[in-house]
This record gives structure tokens, C-alpha cells and sequence, in this order.
């Protein structure tokens, strides 16, 4: 009976030591959970690194292109139109003068009736009143003309050039300078009358 009893002391004994020597081997073991659960970490760090890739030595180049050339609006043409010479207001040509129409009337008249005397004296003094009249100077130059005076009527003609006031008064002045060349056979101031007569 002894026997027996001691034997359980024993087994008791052994239990009691059996759990005291168990946490100690559980505690001793817990850190070196610790130290090894971090490892998955940096695997996981690692994996979740970008790699770059560095440019190449020589670097970006960049192509420069020369822009477009810029559009050209197209501009007219500039017309110069030669000056205007204009005739004075108070050029004395006889225009508003009743005495000058009257005197111009019967030159008209005494040469209709081939009096070339009588219509050259109403002319010079029509001439007189209306010294810078472009018609007066035509008249004289057909009197001239008519005389076959060819220098004198190309003188009166380009006098009356002078005091021309139109194109019309302009033709009719280098017809009488182209009767005038014509007289004295002028081949140069036929064909430049007649110019000047087709350009008016």
C-alpha cells in the first residue's frame, strides 16, 4: 500500500514538473518567430520597386524644322497717274468778253467768204483782247497755212499748246502743225503730228 502511494507522488511530482519546464520552451521559442516573420517583407519591398531606366548617354535630340513661311497677301499694283497741270481761273482767253465773240463771229464770217484779209484783221484783235486764247492762236495758225506760211503756222500752232485747255483744242492745234509739215515736206513732224493727233 506504501508502495502504491508513493508511486503516485512520483507521477505527480513529474506532471508538476513537466509544466513548469513548458512555457519556458515556448517563451524561448516565440522570438524566433519574430525575427524570422519580417523575411516576407522585403520580398514584398522589393517586388513592388519601379525600375527605371536611364536615358542613353547622348541624350534626347530634338529635330528643329524651319516654320512655314508666313502667307504673302497679295497687294494691287500701285497706279501712278502722271500730275494734272492745271489751267489758271483767270486766263485770259476771252471767255465771258462780248466783244471777243463778236470779233471771233466775223472772222468766222470774212473767212466763209474767203476775205482772208478782212478775217486775219478781226483776229489780231481778238488776239488783242484774248491774248492767251487757245482758239485764237488755231486761227491763226490756219491763216498761216492758208498762205503757205508753214514755219509761221507751226510757231502759232505750238503757242496755242500752251493755253490748251483740252484734248479737244490739242488735235485740232497739231493738225495745223501736220499741214504745216506737210508744206515744207517735214517727214519727222508729219509722223509726229500725226502721233499726237491719234493719242488725242
Amino acid at each position: 500500500m506504501k508502495y502504491y502511494n508513493s508511486a503516485l507522488l512520483l507521477c505527480a511530482a513529474a506532471i508538476l514538473a513537466g509544466c513548469q519546464t513548458t512555457p519556458n520552451s515556448v517563451s524561448q521559442s516565440a522570438p524566433a518567430a519574430k525575427d524570422t516573420a519580417p523575411a516576407p517583407q522585403q520580398s514584398t519591398e522589393t517586388s513592388s520597386k519601379v525600375q527605371v531606366t536611364p536615358f542613353p548617354e547622348n541624350g534626347i535630340h530634338s529635330q528643329s524644322q524651319p516654320l512655314p513661311p508666313a502667307p504673302v497677301a497679295s497687294v494691287p499694283p500701285r497706279v501712278i497717274l502722271p500730275p494734272q497741270t492745271s489751267i489758271p481761273s483767270n486766263l485770259k482767253d476771252g471767255r465771258g468778253i462780248a466783244a471777243y465773240q463778236k470779233l471771233m463771229q466775223d472772222y468766222l464770217q470774212s473767212l466763209r467768204n474767203n476775205d482772208i484779209a478782212s478775217a486775219e484783221s478781226y483776229l489780231i484783235q481778238a488776239q488783242r483782247i484774248a491774248p492767251q486764247s487757245a482758239d485764237v492762236y488755231r486761227e491763226l495758225a490756219r491763216l498761216a497755212n492758208l498762205k503757205k506760211q508753214g514755219a509761221s503756222a507751226e510757231a502759232f500752232a505750238r503757242k496755242g499748246l500752251t493755253f490748251a485747255q483740252n484734248n479737244a483744242q490739242r488735235k485740232q492745234l497739231w493738225q495745223q502743225i501736220l499741214q504745216s509739215a506737210q508744206l515744207r515736206n517735214n517727214v519727222v513732224l508729219i509722223q509726229q503730228a500725226q502721233q499726237n493727233i491719234a493719242k488725242y
